[in-house]
């Protein structure tokens, strides 16, 4: 209890002591109630009081027998009556003994307990017959000339009790009127003031604080809202003394009489005088009776107002009409709120019942000692299918989603619809991450069965993102992002899958909205510098066109692409504008080298978000609007970044280049998912090969299997290739032997501004390696093993000597068999024994096989120098071995160039 209050209440008890004793005066003065007749009462108190309590007991058994009051005392129940007989006694000794004092507070509560009961006045008026029946036998004891002083002593101070019985029901009814016309007002006034508050819960405060602010008898109001048995009932509005009710916290007990009234909707009062109740109204602070009204719905959301009085008689006086209003305004207010609190699509609880939920298991779980988890949920493949089957499939689908993954949760478990295809997961009372692992692998494993959605099959994932509080201790709304970013980190990392936020990743991100506000200032000042890298045929060293590639030149410093195209790429009205500026440029520079006879193709490299905005045809003709000549010349390259996320979008998206004049390029291709598939839906002219296949070409056997594969599919479908990243003659010479003729790489030339590159160009000269052969002249199938031997053996040595730098010891006891030791397993024995034995007739062709031979063996020496442990016997041994394969390799390498330039075998 506030200070305040404490004052304000001692002021009114006060003011009412104050009345009642001006009131005692004059009743005193009226009837001649003077202080010897006092005094012979007080003499004669033993006598007249004597058997008190047996005229309690028959002034009530009077009371039941007779027809028009026994109807009013039957209803009592025996306890009350019981605690009306005891008051009643007390109240003949203090008349007797002690008036004016203990008759005038007992006068009060025998008047307020009659007036409670709804005794008429009338009545009470004739129940004193029956003391002065009693106190006249009394009386007739003494001599006889006793008698007359005593019996007018007791009439006087019986007539006194009468009149202040009548006045103390006039004062309690005048009371009675005002606090029910206060209790009405109040409430009347809020629901005027409903169109000025902005939220149900506004409304729910405004109330407590107009019944708490203006009624004498009320110093603690508040509104519990609950969903379901497994959420306890929280004060979720209040007003008045907050120790009553800001910390109430009450699970479900149908015992307790706030979870009574919900499951009875029935209205509950409990007072003080002899009943038990639970510990969250303890009878403290002055509090003798609390009364609850329950509203809302079964199987929704619901509530109990509760109202706490001062004054244990308060709801037995007051009409609980007005609070009847109090409880249907609540019921009104918690529909408004269950609307705004409510998908009305899946009918899951909405972001803002969501927070609502999480503030208050953070505080609860902070209590216990517990973990909660707060997760993110984004379908995977919604889209499609909502663009596919339309926006009433996809409504029934989200439908569908939301009654699975609510069937995967524990009870006290939240899922939530956020918008679209987002969902938020609480999980609270974890004691584990454990437990909140085994939680969201049974929403995801809800995904797995197919959606039956308008009579058709439908697959979607879900990726999710999760972070654990306390662990992550921030507040709720940083909580939500946090599971947001590493709902981020689950859709990079691939479909259906689930990631834990990592503190750095936030750091990450932090640094990335740095960068994309820098980027942007960037281009407002004209910072972005645009560099070219040519491709040529290596074959002829004619060049066959450019790639234009941007650099940011910040504080006089060129920075690459790699420090800041990631950030760029994330913000769609950032990559868009970033692709509008090369598209115009690389439009303006074809026109500018046409002019100078200079026919060569741009490409122009378009981020995923860009090429999937429906406004990116329109950036495209606009370009074209101011360059038409430049369509014939201009390349658009994509990446299968974009066909992973839409593929029918980037269809139509590069379509519509083709359909305008546009060439296009599948840019880093074989790194993704589904590359084959995209040469086939996607309407592209050309494909470029990774940079990581072809720099792994001459070591990996597998790189070079996928590119003679990929070159062999793209001849099929007259498609031109372009190898990126060539960085050795060597490279260029193999992918030459394979059919690819375009490359690009540092080998080539670095990206150079356009000035540079055409005096770069003019220069330009092919490595004699690469023109020394025929232009159609290709491996044939029977040939190819002989390219993939050479890379196998180089893979196979390079494995080997790897091993062998590994000293033996218990753990590491044996050498993993390679076919660097065993020859039988060798490809290029196969080859030798097998289809290249047609060009057993070319010059060198034995000495490859003696010195095949000589390598297995000394592969074979070397391991056995590592099982012996000899240190400078397995040196010496790696040292001959390494000798050996280089000797090798380059007779490999010379039969590949005589077969490659057109040396034909002889036939068998």
């Amino acid at each position: 209890m506030s200070n305040e209050e404490t004052s304000r209440g001692r002021r009114r008890e006060s003011a009412d002591d104050a009345r009642w004793r001006d009131l005692l005066a004059r009743v005193r003065r009226f009837i001649r109630l003077d202080d010897d007749t006092l005094d012979l009462l007080a003499r004669h108190a033993p006598l007249l009081t004597a058997d008190a309590e047996t005229f309690s007991q028959r002034f009530y058994d009077y009371l039941l027998s007779y027809p028009e009051t026994s109807v009013l005392f039957e209803r009592l129940g025996p306890d009350r009556l019981h605690e009306l007989t005891v008051a009643q006694a007390g109240h003949l000794r203090g008349l007797i003994a002690d008036w004016p004092e203990t008759a005038g507070r007992s006068v009060g509560r025998v008047a307020r307990a009659h007036y409670a009961h709804e005794v008429s006045p009338v009545w009470v008026a004739g129940g004193f017959s029956l003391y002065l029946d009693h106190l006249e036998a009394r009386i007739r004891e003494l001599p006889l000339e006793e008698r007359p002083p005593l019996r007018s002593a007791v009439f006087r101070v019986l007539l006194a009790d009468i009149m202040l019985q009548f006045a103390g029901f006039e004062s309690i009814h005048n009371e009675t009127m005002t606090e029910r016309a206060t209790i009405s007002q109040a409430l009347i006034e809020t629901t005027l003031k409903l169109a000025d508050l902005a939220a149900p819960e506004d409304v729910l405060a405004s109330i407590c604080t107009e019944l708490v602010t203006r009624s004498r008898h009320l110093p603690a109001v508040w509104f519990g809202l609950i969903e379901d048995t497994h959420t306890p009932i929280r004060a979720y509005a209040g007003a008045g003394r907050r120790q009553l009710w800001e910390t109430v916290e009450v699970d479900y007990d149908p015992a307790d009489p706030l979870w009574r009234a919900l499951d009875e909707n029935r209205l509950q009062v409990l007072t003080c005088q002899g009943q038990a109740v639970p510990g969250w109204c303890a009878w403290r602070q002055g509090i003798e009776a609390v009364a609850i009204f329950p509203f809302g719905r079964v199987g929704g959301l619901r509530g109990v107002g509760v109202v706490y009085s001062d004054r244990s008689w308060y709801f037995d006086h007051i009409d609980l009409t007005p609070f009847g209003a109090f409880a249907r305004l609540g019921q009104v207010l918690l529909g408004l709120k269950e609307s705004h609190l409510r998908d009305p699509l899946t009918g899951l609880p909405n972001r803002g019942l969501f927070m609502d939920r999480l503030r208050h298991a953070m505080a609860q779980n902070l209590r216990r000692d517990r973990m909660l988890a707060v997760g993110m949920i984004d379908l995977d493949g919604f889209k499609a299918v909502n663009d596919r089957m339309g926006h009433p499939s996809g409504d029934a689908l989200l439908r569908e989603v939301a009654t699975r993954v609510q069937a995967a949760l524990r009870q006290g478990d939240t899922v939530a619809r956020f918008g679209g295809d987002e969902f938020g997961l609480l999980l609270p009372d974890l004691r584990t991450i454990e437990e909140a692992e085994v939680v969201i692998e049974r929403v995801q494993q809800a995904f797995t069965p197919a959606f039956h959605i308008h009579g058709e099959q439908v697959q979607v994932g879900a990726s999710l993102g999760l972070t654990l509080y306390p662990l992550d201790d921030v507040d709720a709304q940083d909580l939500i992002r946090h599971a947001d970013i590493a709902l981020y980190q689950a859709k990079d990392a691939g479909r259906g899958v689930h990631r834990l936020f990592e503190r750095d990743r936030e750091d990450h991100l932090q640094r990335i909205d740095l960068l994309q506000r820098e980027f942007l200032q960037a281009m407002a000042r004209d910072e972005l510098v645009l560099h070219y890298q040519p491709k040529v045929d290596m074959s002829t060293g004619e060049i066959w066109g450019v790639e234009v590639l941007v650099r940011w030149l910040r504080q006089g410093e060129l920075r690459m692409p790699a420090g800041f195209i990631e950030a760029v790429e994330q913000r769609a009205p950032l990559i868009r504008q970033l692709g509008r500026h090369m598209l115009e440029a690389a439009a303006s520079q074809i026109d500018h080298w046409l002019g100078t006879g200079r026919r060569w193709y741009v490409s122009v490299n378009i981020g995923a978000q860009h090429l999937l905005d429906p406004a990116f045809i329109e950036d495209v003709d606009e370009v074209l609007a101011r360059h038409p000549a430049a369509a014939a010349w201009l390349q658009i390259e994509v990446t299968e970044q974009a066909a992973l996320r839409d593929l029918e979008s980037t269809r139509r998206a590069l379509a519509a280049c083709r359909a305008r004049g546009l060439a296009v390029a599948l840019d880093d291709y074989g790194t993704g998912h589904a590359s084959l598939t995209y040469l086939q839906e996607l309407p592209a002219n050309q494909i470029k090969l990774d940079q990581r296949f072809v720099g792994r070409l001459l070591v990996e056997p597998r790189a070079l299997a996928i590119i003679a594969g990929t070159l062999t599919s793209a001849r099929l479908l007259d498609l031109d290739v372009v190898a990126e990243g060539v960085e050795s003659v060597e490279q260029g010479e193999l992918l030459l032997q394979l059919g690819c003729q375009v490359a690009q790489g540092y080998l080539i030339s670095h990206p150079l501004p356009a000035d540079a590159l055409t005096a770069w160009a003019d220069a330009w000269l092919p490595p004699p390696q690469w023109t020394g052969g025929e232009k159609s002249v290709w491996f044939t199938h029977e040939d190819l093993p002989l390219l993939m031997a050479r890379t196998a053996h180089r893979y196979g040595v390079s494995q080997l000597l790897g091993a062998l730098a590994v000293p033996r010891s218990e753990d590491h006891p044996m050498l993993a068999a390679h076919d660097s030791v065993d020859e039988r397993h060798c490809s290029l024995s196969h080859w030798l024994d097998g289809a290249g034995s047609r060009h057993r007739h070319q010059p060198g062709f034995d000495a490859l096989r003696q010195l095949h031979h000589a390598l297995h063996e000394q592969a074979a020496a070397a391991v056995q120098a590592w099982q012996a442990g000899g240190r400078a016997e397995l040196a010496h041994a790696v040292g001959a071995l390494q000798q050996c394969a280089q000797t090798l390799d380059e007779a490999l390498l010379d039969l590949v160039r005589r077969i490659a330039g057109g040396g034909s075998p002889l036939d068998d």
